[in-house]
């Protein structure tokens, strides 16, 4: 019984794993990334300028759409590095280690703003814009909690966005922070 849970382990840690692993972190993360830095320097800020003009519709069907992807990666990037975490960290103490947690806290805050605020903002920006997106012009009710939602989910996208760079940034230089110090 110990053998096969030995064995096991030892495949689990094998350097195929790890190489897949980590092909999968950087291409999801950059992937998250990428969406949310997109997202918070584009798509929201031009979704919430040009909305009275009708843009409003268009980019949040962009945003939905970067928005699932940037989800998706997220969740490929949490997993991919808690297993390189566990294979390659599990007791680094070192300086470099507490910036790979830094980082790694960073990272899993960004998913937490996404999930818990970005996605539930734009769901319902979504959907109010739809009921309105008739003909007859929306209520004043309607167009302040467009416009409240709007600034919201671009509080949420640069959040995610400031919580992301630290974490790449930690993620980049983690292995030389032993070296400059």
């Amino acid at each position: 019984m110990y053998n096969q849970f030995q064995a096991m382990v030892i495949i689990m840690f094998d350097i195929a794993f790890i190489v897949l692993a980590r092909a999968v972190h950087v291409m999801a993360g950059v992937t998250w990334a990428g969406a949310t830095f997109v997202l918070a320097a584009v798509i929201v800020p031009l979704a919430t300028r040009h909305a009275a003009e009708g843009a409003g519709r268009w980019m949040g069907l962009i945003a939905s759409r970067a928005g699932m992807l940037s989800g998706i990666s997220a969740l490929l990037t949490v997993l991919s590095g808690i297993y390189l975490f566990a294979a390659l960290h599990p007791h680094d103490d070192s300086t470099g280690g507490l910036v790979l947690k830094v980082g790694s806290l960073a990272a899993l805050l960004a998913m937490a703003v996404g999930i818990a605020v970005g996605r539930p903002t734009g769901r319902k920006l979504a959907k109010l814009q739809e009921a309105n997106a008739g003909g007859a012009a929306p209520s004043q009710d309607a167009i302040r909690e467009m416009s409240a939602l709007r600034m919201r989910a671009m509080m949420s996208a640069r959040v995610a966005t400031g919580l992301l760079v630290v974490a790449v940034l930690a993620m980049s230089v983690f292995r030389y922070v032993a070296a400059i110090g």
